[in-house]
């Protein structure tokens, strides 16, 4: 109950900053790296991406290949993480809300590479946090390691202090991926929004 507390206080205090910083202007997760034109791909590396099942919130499984149909926006993070991760999901539920009826067709999915203290329940109680129909997702170090080496990414993990608590580097840049699962976006900190909202219209067909 304690940590259940804690975890919710911790995550207020954090949103609560965001939405501030929003007021006045700023947003500081995602900003755009690709081409101008939100379906451009030309930026984004060949071969970025591949498929992977890994253990989800409900300690279930999940496949990538199960989410085409929709719009995927991808993170790799912890729920430990003390900004960046907070921030990116506060701004993947916002743009979320921005498509309105074409909500449902974009999925937000967390990835957690830190396995030891990121249990499917708390990442459960992590991600529901910020929207209930985020994915979140996480598996061995082996299983880990793959995926973020498929994705261009990577994470390492800092040394526990004397009471066990660790920090843990990893990418903070995002991806956006098309209704056919294929990496068309690269996102780093500064987007808007408005600007992933938008960037998630353009591939997804007859969206209005």
């Amino acid at each position: 109950m304690a940590s259940r507390v804690l975890l919710n206080v911790a995550l207020a205090v954090c949103v609560l900053g965001l939405a501030t910083a929003a007021a006045g202007g700023g947003y500081l997760v995602w900003r755009m790296t690709s081409a101008p034109s939100p379906a451009d791909t030309a930026f984004v590396p060949a071969g970025l991406g591949a498929d992977f099942t890994l253990t989800n919130q409900d300690g279930g499984t999940t496949r990538l290949a199960e989410l085409q149909g929709k719009a995927v926006l991808l993170f790799f993070g912890y729920t430990h993480c003390p900004d960046v991760c907070p921030g990116t999901l506060y701004t993947m539920a916002q743009a979320r809300a921005r498509l309105g009826a074409d909500a449902d067709r974009l999925q937000g999915v967390f990835i957690s590479v830190d396995p030891a203290r990121d249990t499917p329940a708390r990442l459960k109680e992590y991600v529901s946090y910020f929207d209930p129909s985020f994915l979140a997702l996480t598996g061995s170090e082996a299983e880990l390691r793959q995926v973020t080496r498929a994705f261009g990414a990577t994470f390492e993990l800092d040394q526990p202090d004397a009471g066990g608590a660790y920090l843990v580097a990893h990418t903070t840049f995002g991806y956006l991926l098309d209704p056919d699962g294929r990496v068309v976006r690269l996102l780093q900190a500064g987007a808007t929004p408005e600007e992933i909202a938008a960037a998630a219209r353009a591939v997804l067909p007859g969206a209005s």
